[in-house]
């Protein structure tokens, strides 16, 4: 019952703070389809990759992906300085999970308090870690290395992902119990107040995932926007080659979208191409020019959706997976095609959607999972 109170005060006390960078956002117009980036660093990247990065993002986030010596945060250090050399206005995002370590970090988990971690058994496998975050030592830890991914990195914030794990229903209460995870999730919140005050009022924390209601359960994120400036949306239509969702969840996550962005908030829509690195083993066996041509026929309808929803500072995400090779450094004529400025929000007749832009004309129909774009 204690930890239920806490929780629910928590979110009162949350939503009376609502905090955002404001001024620290990244630079956006509706000149053509925003883009956002997210993509493991590993051992370091071309310059030729780096330049393309500049050159066609203004919000970033690096991960650690295949990193086969040393540690990622110089990666990633090295890798924001010289996209901003050549893209000032670019704002480079430092991944830090908020659930658990991430091997890659080594500079970082070397510094970990002794004792910190819950362990989680399970069958016939090792033990996976778990942050205490009821800790204050383990707190204080995480939001140094997020103020010392602005400080010493050049990085602009950072990307929390795994946020939600202390949510109602989520996996934190199926590992420890409902109220053992509603106070996991107040440490959450407290480590995301304590990061913004270290990292500064113009840093952003931009946090994964934000969903719309499901057939289960309610939007799942909603509550940690009041503490951060947006979310990523990463489940539309995601590994469709294996199961297709419906058109409620369709329509609640473009809501949920434009609801959120309408409220100030930065929010990137990951779309996917009908397969994903882990869905589709046969796609993956296949050269990287079949993969990016099923990907470049499949465009229309997650942009489509994206545009129907998509407010001031909603960025697409088009890949199909975290790696650079998952279809980060390619491009699809769409992307070149000038946009502007919506005329109005979207006109919606059942499970169709019309919107106009001033460059477009944009249509989606959620139950025939069809859609149209004419550029103008």
């Amino acid at each position: 019952m204690r930890a239920t109170l806490v929780f629910q005060v928590s979110l009162l006390l949350s939503a009376l703070t609502t905090v955002h960078a404001g001024d620290g956002f990244p630079a956006f117009t509706w000149d053509h389809v925003a883009l956002y980036a997210h993509l493991g660093i590993g051992d370091g990247l071309e310059p030729d990759q780096y330049n393309f990065l500049a050159d066609h993002f203004n919000l970033i986030t690096f991960t650690g992906g295949i990193v086969r010596s040393g540690s990622v945060e110089p990666k990633i250090a090295e890798a924001a300085r010289t996209i901003k050399q050549r893209n000032p206005s670019a704002k480079v995002l430092f991944y830090w999970a908020s659930d658990m370590p991430k091997h890659q970090w080594k500079q970082s988990n070397a510094t970990f308090p002794d004792g910190g971690y819950l362990h989680v058994r399970k069958r016939g496998q090792k033990d996976s870690l778990t942050f205490d975050v009821c800790r204050q030592d383990v707190r204080d830890w995480w939001s140094d290395v997020a103020a010392k991914a602005v400080r010493d990195y050049s990085c602009d914030g950072i990307f929390v992902d795994g946020a939600t794990a202390g949510s109602p229903d989520g996996p934190w209460s199926r590992l420890f119990g409902k109220e053992k995870a509603a106070v996991m999730d107040e440490g959450v919140f407290s480590m995301l107040r304590e990061a913004r005050q270290k990292m500064g009022p113009d840093k952003l924390i931009i946090f994964n995932p934000l969903h719309g209601r499901n057939e289960q359960r309610g939007p799942l994120g909603e509550q940690y926007l009041s503490v951060t400036d947006g979310a990523m949306m990463d489940d539309f239509d995601r590994a469709a080659n294996l199961k297709q969702q419906s058109k409620e969840y369709l329509a609640n996550e473009l809501e949920e979208m434009r609801k959120a962005a309408q409220d100030g908030k930065i929010i990137v829509f990951k779309a996917w191409p009908g397969f994903t690195w882990w869905s589709d083993e046969e796609m993956m066996k296949k050269p990287h020019a079949e993969q990016y041509n099923v990907a470049k026929k499949n465009i229309t309808f997650p942009l489509a959706c994206f545009l129907v929803g998509a407010e001031r500072n909603c960025y697409f995400c088009y890949t199909w997976g975290w790696l650079g090779e998952y279809g980060t450094f390619d491009w699809y004529p769409e992307f070149d095609k000038p946009l502007g400025p919506p005329k109005g929000e979207a006109i919606r007749r059942g499970w169709a959607y019309q919107r106009e832009f001033a460059h477009a004309s944009v249509f989606v129909d959620l139950e025939k999972k069809s859609a149209t774009i004419d550029w103008k």
